[in-house]
């Protein structure tokens, strides 16, 4: 494949500083390009991997004061785990929201918690957990002029 620089008399490339590109230069930048990526590619890996992962078991809404969930959560045993819930009701309303924190203990553990409701719950969710920190979730939506219920701030990991 010829190129413009290919084109020009030897005259024209020493006027104007034209000469071929090294294969090491060339091999050099596409190395820079690489290791780049993959630098990239990592940075995006830990971002995206969660610290704590978790998953909603099962939920029952016992009255229209309560529903339980019960979820698996995996995460440090040295860290307290902030894991935030969450109940709508038939409107996708909230009617329940907690912030729970677990405490230090095992890696793996089943959680059951008891989150109070203003009314019947039709859906309920653990909308994320995270070691030694409070995870980035929706805030609550309730509706106006209704406050959430006081709610168990602290489970036990141990």
């Amino acid at each position: 494949m010829s190129t413009r620089a290919d084109e020009l008399s030897a005259q024209m490339k020493a006027r104007y500083g034209i000469r071929p590109t090294s294969r090491w230069t060339v091999a050099g930048i596409a190395s820079l390009a690489a290791a780049f990526a993959l630098l990239i590619g990592w940075i995006t890996w830990q971002l995206a991997k969660p610290s704590a992962q978790v998953q909603l078991v099962k939920f029952n809404a016992v009255s229209s004061q309560r529903v339980d969930l019960t979820f698996d959560l995996q995460r440090d045993p040295t860290a307290t785990t902030t894991c935030v819930l969450r109940a709508r009701d038939v409107h996708h309303v909230d009617v329940g929201y907690a912030q729970v924190q677990i405490t230090p203990g095992r890696k793996a553990l089943q959680i059951d918690y008891p989150l109070a409701t203003l009314a019947t719950a039709t859906s309920a969710e653990v909308l994320g957990c995270a070691d030694n920190a409070i995870p980035v979730v929706d805030p609550p939506e309730f509706a106006p002029g209704t406050v959430n219920p006081p709610q168990q701030p602290t489970v036990s990991g141990a």
